[in-house]
């Protein structure tokens, strides 16, 4: 009964061993023991194998030539080559034409060469590859899709094509950037101007002559507006008024933005913080079309994650606003210019560290002199009969990028969350929008001293 139970397991493991392929790359010689079966292999490209037969053979025949090739050693001796991806059978017959063997061959891109080339060139990332004919799969880990970029660009090399590769790798590592942009722009302006109209007047009886001279004022700044000061003269026939025009200003604006943005390796994330304004494009039949223009702060990113953990950012961001300067009158419709200013760039860097863009400083002077010819040139009295008009605008931008890995982290809390309204009577008497409270005198830790409460701007 145990002998017969020995067999039977024996047997088993037979038929189970030689129905499953043998693998290309694990395999030198293959051994036939049963006469008139059937078994799979796989060999690599420019691969061979050595097969045992357990009678002579007098006849081989390979049904695909093209696609792997058999050599005869000795009588019981073959060697199988893989010539070319495809697959084949060969055929084992004895001189009275009986099958000895049959040998179903699947000649394959050679799997253990590409695995010790990846694991050369991407020693972070844990990579199996399967080899089907000429296709390929990749499977098992990478750190980061930089690593996965690699990997494909290798194997599409080896396997004669991206189309050849299946890629189901699973990413191990950080995916995910946190861009945090602060974008700060000042402009500076100073306007000067400074202007005399004066009107004369002379009469002799019935003749009566006069003279006017009022230079305009805001060619070059554009503004119109100011402080005057009139001061007259009358006698006899003779009358004079003057009226002095002066303006000096001075302004500043500061632009600023802290957007925020998350994107995955290899992503564009984009921001726009602003608006958008209509410009008439054409007419038609009395009708205007409009297109819409946008304007603000404007960034886009587009981050790659390398495996050694530097950041590789691909940063376009442009701050624009519309401006009278440049624009123009159409049909009783004024259309704005836009003052834009970009900055683009290519930059690897640690998580954390900070990437400034500056120097982005635009200054323009515009001076403009308006006089009666000739008597406005003469020196000193010649300022009578003329105005000034100065503005000189200075611009400076700034843009600070700092990377980081988003992590997972605890749930986030908003600003109104813990928001505690004031009663009547502190609303009343104090003028309290919302609830202040105490923690104590003392200001060890943990402790704060005064009133703490919710501020409201």
């Amino acid at each position: 009964m145990y002998l017969a139970l020995a067999t039977m397991a024996l047997l088993l493991a037979t038929f189970i061993l030689f129905s499953q392929p043998a693998a290309a790359s694990a395999m030198s010689s293959l051994r036939v023991s049963a006469v008139g079966s059937t078994q799979s292999i796989q060999l690599g490209l420019n691969k061979s194998v050595i097969i045992d037969l357990p009678r002579d053979v007098s006849e081989v025949i390979v049904s695909q030539p093209n696609v792997a090739g058999a050599i005869m050693r000795t009588r019981k001796r073959a060697i199988i080559q893989g010539v070319s991806l495809g697959e084949t059978n060969v055929f084992f017959l004895d001189a009275q034409g009986r099958q000895i063997a049959v040998i179903e061959i699947s000649i394959v891109n050679d799997a253990a060469t590409l695995s010790a080339a990846l694991r050369r060139i991407v020693p972070t990332s844990n990579i199996q590859v399967d080899s089907f004919g000429e296709r390929i799969i990749l499977s098992g880990t990478a750190q980061s899709t930089d690593d996965i970029n690699k990997v494909m660009a290798i194997a599409a090399q080896f396997a004669g094509g991206e189309d050849n590769v299946a890629n189901v790798i699973t990413i191990f590592g950080a995916q995910q950037v946190m861009l945090k942009v602060t974008v700060a722009e000042v402009a500076r302006e100073t306007v000067k101007q400074l202007g005399i109209d004066l009107s004369a007047s002379l009469s002799l009886g019935d003749l009566t002559t006069g003279l006017l001279s009022a230079p305009p004022l805001g060619g070059a700044s554009g503004v119109i507006s100011g402080s005057t000061m009139s001061a007259g003269f009358s006698a006899g026939g003779v009358s004079i008024d003057a009226t002095l025009r002066a303006l000096e200003r001075r302004g500043a604006l500061r632009t600023l933005a802290e957007p925020t943005l998350t994107a995955l390796s290899g992503q564009e994330a984009e921001f726009l913080a602003g608006g958008e304004f209509p410009v008439p494009v054409g007419v038609d039949n009395g009708v205007i079309t409009f297109e819409f223009k946008e304007f603000g702060i404007r960034l886009k990113f587009t981050p790659t994650v390398h495996s050694n953990g530097i950041i590789g950012l691909e940063v376009d961001t442009s701050v624009s606003e519309p401006t009278t300067e440049g624009g123009f009158n159409a049909g009783g419709i004024t259309i704005p210019a836009t003052r834009q200013r970009e900055a683009k760039t290519s930059v690897q860097m640690q998580a954390g560290s900070t990437l400034a863009i500056a120097g982005l400083i635009e200054d323009k002077v515009r001076q403009q002199f308006n006089s009666l010819p000739g008597i406005g040139d003469v020196p000193i009295l010649g300022a009578l009969f003329r105005s000034r008009d100065f503005v000189r605008s200075q611009t400076e931008l700034l843009i600070l990028v700092t990377p980081y890995l988003a992590q997972p982290g605890g749930q986030a809390r908003l600003p109104t969350d813990n928001v505690n309204f004031s009663g009547d009577a502190e609303a009343i008497f104090l003028g309290h929008m919302e609830k202040l409270y105490g923690v104590g005198e003392g200001a060890g830790p943990g402790q704060y001293s005064g009133s703490i409460g919710f501020v409201l701007d």
